[in-house]
């Protein structure tokens, strides 16, 4: 099956299944039908052919009985085509059989018994239409050979040549196998259409899975940064409240050493308001004695000095200062914060 493009070898496969589920109903009728004609062939009197044709018939019967059941046995992976192949070679055998029964055993006394070998003909052809159209060929191979040898027969050699009869005949054979025809290529449409919606259940069953999938990794990372946003506020709180109510003074200048901020301790030291405080140069807070403000903004590490804070009602003291680089934003430059320590509590307070 290499190389046969989309979606044949499932439409083969589809095809074999479809026939040989009417091949046990088709094979049972075919037989039965097979022992009545025996019947009437005896009654006949003519027993020594009748035999043989029966004989046949049973040999035909158990050929169909053996690939029914070998396909009902058959491995996972084996082709359909060879199945396939075997219904057909099947239906042949069948054919010859029913066209020795019009042709070489056809009644030769006019009555009941022609009519009925027409009639046994002409059912059993029709009637497996359905049984055989799935697989391109099946009826054809049973059709042809059982109807047109008795149709020539009959018009053109039993009591001399009807042409008109006869070409009606043969017109009627073929309208069989069109229409057999016709039936193969609405049931391979009907085939390729069922693969097609199985596909399409099959993808969306994958897109359905996949979506799923994402949705759950979307659902764990939004639970994730939910909770990364959480956990960043309580320490933000943590650090405003710590900020706000720490003891010691706490500033935050930018990088021209600029005053952005600073908490009630500082206020209390400068005996300043916030607001008053704020642009306010740290070099009018502070008496920094070794490195220039603007530095600090850009130091690597945070660095502690001795400094002289100018606080209320003209106080100078002396302190420590623990300056700490502060990281910088898209469009603003690095600040540092400054934290003074070593001042007596009763001038803090």
């Amino acid at each position: 099956m290499a190389g046969v493009s989309w979606p044949e070898p499932r439409l083969r496969a589809l095809q074999v299944e479809e026939i040989y589920r009417f091949a046990p109903t088709a094979t049972g009728f075919s037989y039965f039908g097979a022992l009545v004609t025996l019947g009437i062939l005896i009654a006949s009197g003519d027993i020594g052919r009748g035999a043989v044709w029966f004989l046949w018939a049973t040999a035909v019967t158990c050929f169909r009985c053996v690939c029914i059941v070998g396909y009902r046995r058959r491995a996972p992976q084996s082709d359909p085509e060879t199945w396939g192949r075997l219904v057909i070679s099947a239906n042949f055998l069948a054919g010859v059989q029913w066209g020795v029964l019009g042709t070489l055993l056809f009644p030769q006394t006019p009555g009941y018994l022609q009519l009925f070998t027409l009639m046994v003909i002409i059912c059993f052809v029709a009637g497996s239409v359905t049984a055989y159209a799935a697989v391109k060929g099946a009826h054809e191979a049973l059709s042809i050979p059982a109807t047109i040898p008795t149709t020539i027969y009959i018009f053109f050699v039993y009591q001399g040549e009807h042409f008109y009869a006869g070409a009606l005949g043969l017109f009627f054979c073929f309208a069989i196998v069109y229409y057999a025809r016709r039936l193969h290529n609405f049931l391979e449409e009907n085939f390729r259409v069922q693969l097609e919606r199985d596909d399409l259940l099959t993808l969306t069953s994958m897109l359905n899975q996949k979506l799923e999938r994402e949705n759950r990794d979307l659902a764990h990372r939004v639970a994730v940064r939910g909770a990364s946003v959480e956990t960043a506020r309580e320490r933000a709180d943590r650090l405003e409240a710590l900020f706000e109510r720490s003891p010691l003074p706490q500033i935050e200048c930018d990088w021209q050493g600029h005053v952005v901020t600073c908490n009630p301790a500082a206020e209390r030291l400068f005996g300043l308001p916030h607001d008053e405080l704020v642009s306010r140069p740290l070099s009018m807070l502070l008496a920094i004695p070794g490195p220039e403000v603007q530095s600090l903004a850009y130091a690597s590490r945070a660095e502690t000095f001795a400094v002289e804070a100018r606080a209320r009602q003209g106080m100078r003291l002396q302190c420590s200062a623990s300056f700490t680089p502060l990281p910088g934003g898209e469009d603003r430059r690095p600040g540092f914060g400054v934290t003074l320590s070593g001042i007596p509590l009763t001038v803090a307070t």
